[in-house]
C-alpha cells in the first residue's frame, strides 16, 4: 500500500503539478475526497446510464485501430501476472490477451466490456508503460479524456480514478458502479467543488490554509480539531489545546 502510495505521489508530482502538489493537502486529500465520493455513491443510478453509453462508440473505434496493430486475443482465464509479461508479449508477438472472466456489466455488453480492457491495457500499459497499480489507472485516465466525448467524461472519471482512488485509499478494488461522482472537474482533475487551490494544496472554502508544520503538540496535548493553527508574534505556530478538552 506504501508503494502504491508513493507511485501515485510520484506521478500526479511529474504529470499534474500545476494544479496541486503532493502530500497530505494536495494529492493525498484529493484522492481521499474522490474515494469518499466513489464510497457513498449508489451502485446504480440512471442519471449515469447516458455517460456509460456515450464511452461504447469510443471503445469500438479504438479497439479497431488498436486490432490493426497487434492480434487481441481473449482467453477465459487471467493472462499476464505483471505489465511487463503484457508489453513483452505485444511487442515480440504482437499478441494481446484479454481475459473473458467477469464480463458482466450493468450498461456495457460482454463484448463492449471486453474491447474496453483492451483498449485500457493498450493505452495505458502498452502506450503509457504503466504497471498494474494506481499509478496506472490515473495514466489511462489522462490518456482516454483526450480521445472520448466530454459526455463520457463523467462515467470515465467514476470507471478509472473512483476505483483507482478507493484502492489506494483503502487498499482493495472497491465493486464496480454506474454512478456519477459530483463535485468534481472531470477535465481538470485536482479541482473540487466547495475547495480553493492555495499554493497547489485544497483548501476548504472559509478556511484558512493548513500550514505544514514540523514541531509537534507535547505530550497531553494535541492539535485543535478546527484552528490548526495561530499567529504569535509575526510567526505562525501548531494551535496545541490539552487532549482531554
Amino acid at each position: 500500500m506504501k508503494e502504491i502510495l508513493t507511485e501515485w505521489r510520484k506521478f500526479v508530482a511529474l504529470n499534474e503539478a500545476l494544479m496541486l502538489k503532493p502530500g497530505p493537502n494536495g494529492w493525498d486529500k484529493y484522492c481521499q475526497l474522490v474515494a469518499e465520493a466513489y464510497a457513498a455513491a449508489p451502485e446504480y443510478e440512471d442519471a449515469a446510464v447516458d455517460s456509460f453509453k456515450a464511452m461504447i462508440p469510443f471503445v469500438n473505434n479504438m479497439f479497431d485501430k488498436i486490432s490493426k496493430r497487434v492480434d487481441i486475443q481473449f482467453i477465459d482465464d487471467h493472462p499476464y501476472e505483471t505489465a511487463d509479461e503484457l508489453r513483452q508479449d505485444v511487442n515480440q508477438n504482437k499478441v494481446l490477451k484479454i481475459s473473458t472472466l467477469d464480463s458482466d456489466h450493468m450498461v456495457f455488453d460482454p463484448e463492449t466490456n471486453q474491447k474496453f480492457r483492451a483498449v485500457h491495457d493498450y493505452m495505458t500499459h502498452i502506450q503509457g508503460n504503466t504497471n498494474f497499480d494506481g499509478r496506472g489507472e490515473i495514466a489511462s485516465y489522462n490518456r482516454h479524456i483526450k480521445t472520448v466525448p466530454p459526455a463520457a467524461y463523467p462515467a470515465l472519471f467514476t470507471e478509472v480514478v473512483g476505483q483507482a482512488c478507493s484502492f489506494i485509499v483503502n487498499g482493495e478494488f472497491p465493486e464496480q458502479k454506474i454512478a456519477i461522482l459530483p463535485g468534481f472537474d472531470y477535465e481538470n482533475v485536482g479541482v473540487v467543488e466547495g475547495y480553493d487551490i492555495v499554493d497547489k494544496e485544497l483548501v476548504k472554502k472559509g478556511e484558512e490554509p493548513e500550514e505544514d508544520l514540523e514541531e509537534r503538540c507535547q505530550k497531553g496535548y494535541k492539535t485543535h480539531p478546527k484552528r490548526k493553527t495561530k499567529k504569535m508574534y509575526g510567526k505562525t505556530y501548531r494551535n496545541c489545546i490539552k487532549a482531554e478538552e
